[in-house]
């Protein structure tokens, strides 16, 4: 056999392996994303966050996460930043509604393509600006968490009951879909009214303030008999003020009904205290894993579906036994 013929076998060796090797070479290699939410030292945006950065790091991609204090002006610009720099893929929780529509129509121009984490852009006319939304479905979370309400009001001998809302972000679009079901829920059992929603952008302290301002303001108008927290961490802020001003939170008959959201570990330990009636399983991990999976998926050729959506769970204290460990972060 010549050099020539050695050489020519050598070479077809060679592209017979690449031709092997190809198929098992992932198109999301390399691919950069990058990531917007708010700000990262929320326990829920942090460890979401974090999951996704694992996840996709893992898949070869090349994660950039940018964070904004709940500030649509400043999210607005970080958009624009990365279509100027032409990211990949864009990975975004919409801080507000209305400001993030036209950095996500500059995005579509630019051939940039984005999913959606934490809430959905509402309208339909809003759909053609995102490929998908991977999360939870925060009106199924409202309506359990005032379903655990009414039923705790009950237990605790309530057939009339003043409620109010502590809120997260009414701008970003999560805590207005939670609210808007928790009052429609509510509607549904006579006697029960929501007499007010308070903003506090998830902040703790904001949290702790307003609810020590009900407590007040309601004072004179029959009193108020439970607070919806929407998340842990503020369920935990109107404990501890209702606890100061003398309405003692608890599952006893006459307590102060308080119920909480997306079972952090701070509301794990007032389950277990009977301090807090209810809170609803949601895990960011779980959200952030989804949503780099549904990114890899895109970069490798499949089409998305709208929207996939995680099962939220409504938790007590006979529940944690199953599930305290996912729970706390």
């Amino acid at each position: 056999m010549t050099a020539r013929h050695l050489i020519g076998f050598a070479l077809l060796a060679v592209c017979g392996l690449a031709a092997t090797a190809a198929p098992g070479h992932a198109a999301q290699e390399g691919k950069r994303v990058a990531v917007f939410v708010g700000p990262t030292q929320d326990k829920y945006l942090g460890a979401l966050t974090r999951s996704f950065e694992t996840t996709a790091t893992a898949a070869g991609m090349k994660v950039t996460t940018f964070s904004s204090p709940f500030d649509p002006a400043l999210q607005a610009q970080q958009l624009d930043d990365a279509v100027a720099q032409k990211f990949d893929m864009l990975v975004v929780q919409p801080i507000s509604q209305k400001a993030v529509v036209p950095p996500l129509l500059r995005a579509k121009a630019a051939g940039i393509p984005v999913v959606l984490v934490v809430v959905p852009l509402e309208g339909s006319s809003a759909e053609e600006l995102y490929l998908t939304y991977a999360g939870y479905d925060d009106t199924v979370v409202g309506q359990m968490a005032a379903e655990a309400m009414v039923d705790a009001l009950m237990k605790s001998g309530h057939a009339k009951a003043n409620i109010a809302i502590i809120a997260g972000s009414m701008d970003e679009g999560k805590a207005p879909l939670r609210q808007k079901a928790f009052v429609a829920e509510m509607a549904k059992h006579p006697g029960f009214e929501v007499v007010a929603t308070e903003d506090v952008k998830w902040n703790p302290v904001k949290a702790e303030s307003s609810t020590g301002q009900l407590l007040a303001r309601y004072a004179s108008k029959g009193g108020l008999d439970g607070i919806y927290g929407m998340n842990d961490t503020l369920a935990n802020a109107v404990i501890e003020a209702a606890s100061a001003a003398g309405a003692e939170p608890g599952t006893n008959r006459g307590s102060f009904v308080v119920v909480g959201g997306n079972c952090q570990a701070v509301g794990i330990k007032n389950l277990q205290g009977g301090r807090m009636a209810a809170t609803v399983l949601v895990l960011p991990t779980e959200e952030g894993k989804l949503a780099a999976e549904k990114v890899a998926d895109f970069f490798n050729g499949k089409t998305l579906e709208k929207a996939y959506l995680l099962p939220p769970q409504r938790i007590t204290k006979s529940d944690l036994q199953n599930v305290a460990q996912p729970c706390s972060y």
